[in-house]
């Protein structure tokens, strides 16, 4: 199967953590064929995994619930999220990293969005993804983290230097 999906859009999807050929009920359809299957174009969006702020007047405007054929893509592409809390990948990282933050639900949907980015762009780019690791994700999350306290420190008016052991 994974060869005739590559015969057929030329890409890989499997180089994609989360994403697999292999379905986890026999039953039912896998990530890869059900993303495969998606038009690309608005995909993220279609997939209904772009975060949505309706407003009007510059006020915000109730929310109602959307109607999209994509619940099937959505759906495949949260529990694929899910599947990477406890990895030890980028993805897995960043999930982890939104979670604190913000919460479990918040994380699965911010990580099945990221995924469906990084599908659109192996689709319509041929753009191989490559996962760096948690450690290498949680080094330049930390890095960002130290930039961002450097510049309130200075708008401030303190200094900051590293401590030395």
């Amino acid at each position: 199967m994974r060869q005739a999906w590559y015969r057929m859009s030329g890409v890989d999807l499997t180089g994609i953590d989360a994403i697999a050929w292999k379905p986890y009920r026999s039953s039912s359809p896998n990530t890869g064929q059900i993303c495969a299957a998606s038009p690309p174009k608005h995909f993220v969006s279609h997939a209904t995994l772009a975060p949505r702020r309706p407003t009007s007047g510059g006020k915000p405007v109730r929310k109602k619930k959307r109607n999209s054929a994509s619940t099937r893509v959505a759906a495949a592409l949260r529990m694929a999220a899910l599947s990477q809390r406890r990895s030890e990948t980028a993805l897995g990282a960043f999930y982890r990293s939104v979670a604190r933050r913000v919460g479990g639900d918040v994380a699965v949907f911010a990580t099945a969005r990221k995924l469906a980015t990084y599908i659109y762009r192996l689709l319509r780019w041929g753009q191989q993804y490559v996962d760096e690791g948690a450690e290498a994700f949680e080094k330049r999350y930390e890095d960002n983290y130290i930039k961002i306290l450097a510049a309130k420190a200075k708008k401030l008016g303190y200094h900051l230097e590293p401590a030395t052991a």
